[in-house]
């Protein structure tokens, strides 16, 4: 790897507007995932990177996006299966119970890792769309792509409640420094409900077995009973408009494409890649892998994957992973602490991400990836899921800093 030198920041040379880019994006009201408001945004977005010089393509796939009802019925069907358990005779009830509830965790692992998905085919399905730039080189060494999803979430009035998120961050960080695992609980309750199944099938009768396995039923069923009801909390909720999460990445993006064309990169082809139902658990990302795995060489693919940087601080993810937290890519955590101890990027951050961003997408099937976000001092994105992430409460300057900051990685990439 080349020496990063310290020194002035190279600056950006796209004069695009980023807050006006998303103003106008925020214009398509109901942005959630396959709905016509997506539709609206990536036909904007197709003729934007088409503006800049880009050779842009909407690629359609379908897909399942309500993830809450998919885990809601996770969770109802993993209760049904710990009442079933109680019937401990014949053999085969408490059996079978501890079967399907494996079966059950296994989906849920599978759709939080996005490796697989088990359930969630079952539901049906709508079309999205991911909208895809490119600006090739000719002998490319590299191909960096450059990820921001332009869909917005569904909030429900508890679960992302702005005051509740808040204090609870507050108290993750100032106990453990971390972020809460929501989804590890949930994980734990269906592994103690097999357990609970598992014991009444081998001792079927017996005072203590009943006492014991019956305290852990009910603690289990209780997590899975608040989580159903987080997840029918977000069903019946509404669209925000999602302007810091993530149209301040789709702005970033579409400055760093300007720049690019601009001043393209010596050896790397270059993709900007906006994806859709991000918000669906990441179901854009994925099948964009899905359709150009074959294409994509995991050793000289980059992902770099910026995701609400409108407020706070300017970190890049050392890790990430709902389950199993996962190292980002060495050699992009190299560039990225380089830049950041030789005085360029002094303000920068760590991270580490125990939700799910589009980055994660690519780490887990072995690609090298990292995602720049901006955090506040409780480690919690700034009006995250709420009313209140409109364009107005966007700090574009550290909209600014993190573009500059994905821009000046990109540069360095290119360059070794």
């Amino acid at each position: 790897m080349s020496e990063i030198r310290g020194g002035k920041v190279e600056s950006c040379s796209s004069e695009i507007d980023m807050l006006e880019e998303i103003k106008a994006i925020c214009r398509f009201e109901k942005r959630g995932p396959t709905k016509e408001g997506e539709r609206k945004a990536a036909e904007y977005l197709k003729k934007r990177m088409e503006d800049i010089g880009l050779n842009a393509a909407i690629e359609p796939f379908r897909t399942s996006p309500h993830y809450y009802w998919v885990y809601f019925l996770h969770m109802v069907v993993a209760l049904a299966l710990g009442i079933v358990s109680i019937i401990s005779r014949p053999l085969w009830v408490p059996v079978l119970a501890a079967a399907l509830l494996a079966f059950v965790l296994l989906s849920f692992w599978g759709d939080l890792t996005t490796k697989f998905h088990l359930i969630r085919n079952l539901i049906p399905r709508f079309p999205s769309q991911n909208v895809v730039g490119h600006k090739r080189v000719e002998n490319p060494r590299k191909h960096i792509i450059v990820v921001a999803h332009y869909d917005a979430p569904k909030v429900g009035k508890t679960v992302f409640n702005p005051d509740l998120d808040e204090r609870i961050a507050k108290f993750f960080k100032k106990k453990f420094n971390k972020t809460p695992n929501v989804m590890m609980p949930m994980i734990i309750a269906m592994f103690l409900l097999i357990c609970v199944s598992i014991a009444r099938a081998v001792v079927p009768s017996g005072k203590s077995m009943w006492i014991a396995t019956g305290i852990v039923q009910g603690i289990a069923s209780l997590i899975l009973i608040i989580a159903a009801a987080a997840f029918l909390d977000i069903a019946t909720g509404h669209y925000v408009p999602g302007a810091i999460d993530n149209l301040t990445g789709v702005a970033s993006c579409i400055s760093i494409a300007d720049d690019l064309v601009k001043n393209p990169l010596e050896n790397s082809d270059f993709t900007f890649l906006a994806t859709g139902c991000e918000e669906a658990i990441m179901m854009g990302m994925v099948e964009y892998i899905k359709k150009h795995k074959r294409e994509l060489d995991p050793e000289k693919t980059y992902f770099i994957n910026l995701e609400s940087i409108g407020g706070g601080k300017v970190c890049y993810a050392t890790s990430e992973g709902f389950v199993r937290v996962r190292p980002y890519s060495k050699e992009l955590i190299s560039i990225a602490r380089k830049l950041k101890e030789n005085g360029e990027f002094p303000e920068v951050g760590t991270y580490e991400v125990r939700m799910g961003t589009d980055g994660m997408v690519p780490l887990v099937r072995g690609f090298k990836a990292i995602t720049i976000i901006a955090v506040n001092e409780n480690n919690m994105v700034p009006n995250y899921h709420c009313d209140t992430d409109v364009p107005e409460n966007v700090d574009i300057s550290v909209t600014k800093r993190a573009r500059d900051f994905a821009l000046r990685i990109i540069r360095e990439l290119d360059r070794m």
